[in-house]
């Protein structure tokens, strides 16, 4: 039952459908007064997921189907929007004339009073899940335009000092964003409310960043909120790493995750969910309806409390120092039925097999495997259609085919009675094996894993979390298979029983942590029921044990697969 993307991966905006007849739209935007590139403008089409984000010389293009009839937008802060019909901007050389917009000073009314600075938003850095605004697999560049952001409550008279957003994690090694401010009407952004172009570059991999404001003199009166929003601009990707990118989020009634693909497309709302962002500014006068800082210490009710022990440190935050899942020199690609699966070799030994959770990689381990190699000749597997594993099917996952694609794994190398580390979704595929082809296992170590989906083994609220997900997931324009997949996985297997773990005639050890979304019965209730089995419950630890108490974990692994 592996947890990670879909606590760390709240939300991934999708990408435009495939369109068979498509059109080319391109062009310059130009400053109309000076004649100068407006750098980075907004291009989109009225209504539509469309659009794409100029470049620092103003040019642009991107495709559209060929009998589109909505016109396009071409916009930028500080400057009059300009709608022309996609018609236009299908011959090369295409110039767009932006007229800068009048900055006309409102009148600003000082009251007599002591200036306050507060900060409105959600100030607390601990992340219980991400908002994954960007994983493309290939092009980057579909990614431009596209706005994530939040509501805050602030004061009715205030000037900002500053925007502060929570960057859970950064694959990329740099990042350029544009800030947006909105005036909210009927909880969606309205009026764009900034006058001057703000952007920033994120460079760093986690943390909390900070936008100076005071240069921009933003002085806001009369919003009792605001829509604050960052919109993708530009990314450099590292080589070799996975191209992602996640804000910190955490699950808050009466606020949502405001989304939108393109810059003229519709906003969406996820609900029940509230960004790391916040604002600092001198206030001149609080407004009742909009506490200073809004669910920033927001208690979560009794029903999830559990999701409390899921803040501890996770694996986007952690520095993947020895390039695991990424390292071409130890990696190696087989074939399977209907895929590929990656693995990569370390150390010599015992043939010990990683199996990591549902939606990671091998990376999962990078805290294990350096220490692992020193006594074992380790092989550390993506599994099918995660990490740099392929897979060319549309049916539903299950764990007779992960352990399936392990066993032709396995004699592909020629291995067999090999020793296997599984978490969560890698510890129900060891299992499996065990069960179906007991000749390949010599001994198992288990974390996190369960018997079935049901609220006897797992937590109510989480597997209600789950469904609501998948809900979600389906309801999107262009649902994505594999995450779908992903998470149906989880709500419908495995479907073992207790009576079914006699069959396993390998040792195994049984671990988890003292507050996993597993529960503890059912953890003993799994251990109990195997021939030759060992317990260890991981003290202060939830189910990211191997990553939040590596030495002791590591040291239990290896003291059990080690024993005669």
């Amino acid at each position: 039952m592996r947890l990670f993307p879909y606590l760390l991966c709240l939300l991934s905006l999708v990408t435009t459908p495939h369109l068979l007849a498509q059109t080319l739209l391109q062009g310059t935007v130009l400053d109309a007064q000076t004649q100068v590139p407006v750098p980075f403008a907004s291009v989109g089409v009225v209504g539509k997921p469309l659009g794409t984000v100029a470049d620092e010389q103003g040019r642009f293009q991107f495709t559209t189907p060929t009998d589109l009839a909505e016109p396009v937008v071409v916009s930028c802060v500080g400057y009059q929007s300009a709608t022309l019909p996609a018609a236009t901007l299908q011959a090369t050389g295409q110039v767009v004339r932006l007229r800068p917009s009048g900055v006309s000073l409102a009148a600003v009314t000082v009251r007599p009073g002591k200036v306050k600075t507060k900060t409105f938003g959600r100030t607390s850095s601990s992340s219980l899940m991400g908002a994954n605004m960007y994983t493309e697999a290939g092009l980057v560049s579909d990614a431009l335009a596209k706005e994530q952001g939040t509501i805050i409550g602030i004061d009715k008279d205030c000037r900002l000092r500053d925007f502060n957003m929570h960057v859970a994690f950064n694959r990329f090694k740099s990042v350029k964003f544009r800030l947006n401010l909105y005036s909210v009407k009927a909880g969606l952004p309205d009026q764009p409310l900034l006058r001057q172009d703000v952007r920033f570059d994120v460079t760093q991999p986690r943390g909390w960043v900070r936008v100076d404001l005071s240069p921009y003199q933003v002085q806001l009166q009369g919003q009792r909120e605001v829509a604050v929003t960052i919109q993708w601009l530009q990314s450099e990707a590292q080589e070799g790493a996975p191209k992602a990118f996640g804000i910190s989020a955490v699950p808050a009634p009466g606020h949502s995750i405001l989304t939108r693909n393109k810059s003229q497309a519709a906003w969406q709302q996820l609900k029940a969910s509230y960004l790391s962002f916040y604002l600092t500014a001198d206030s001149y006068g609080a407004s009742k309806s909009a506490p200073t800082s809004p669910a920033a210490d927001y208690e979560l009710p009794d029903s999830l409390r559990y999701l409390r022990y899921l803040a501890a440190p996770t694996l986007p935050n952690l520095t993947n120092h020895n390039h695991y899942g990424e390292n071409a020199q130890a990696g190696r690609y087989v074939a399977v039925k209907g895929g590929q699966l990656y693995y990569e070799r370390y150390g010599k030994g015992t043939p010990l097999l990683l199996l990591h959770g549902n939606g990671q990689s091998i990376a999962a381990f990078q805290r294990q495997i350096g220490e692992l190699a020193q006594h074992f000749e380790v092989f550390a597997v993506d599994t099918r259609a995660q990490g740099r594993s392929q897979d060319h099917t549309s049916a539903d996952f299950t764990y007779d085919l992960f352990a399936d694609d392990t066993r032709q794994l396995l004699d592909s190398l020629g291995l067999r009675q090999v020793d296997i580390l599984g978490w969560s979704d890698g510890g129900n595929t060891a299992l499996t094996l065990a069960l179906r082809h007991p000749a390949y296992v010599r001994r198992l170590a288990v974390m996190g894993a369960n018997l079935f989906p049901t609220p006897e083994a797992i937590e109510a609220d989480f597997l209600a979390l789950l469904r609501r997900q998948l809900r979600e997931e389906q309801q999107l324009p262009t649902p994505d298979l594999n995450r779908t997949r992903l998470l149906r996985i989880l709500l419908q297997e495995p479907l073992l029983t207790f009576a079914e773990l006699q069959g396993v005639a390998a040792p195994t050890l049984v671990m988890a942590g003292q507050h996993d979304v597993i529960l503890e019965a059912h953890t003993r209730a799994l251990a109990k029921a195997l021939p030759q089995s060992e317990l260890v419950i991981f003290p202060n630890t939830t189910h990211y044990a191997p990553q939040e108490a590596p030495e002791a974990f590591n040291k239990a692994v290896l003291r059990f697969l080690q024993q005669r």
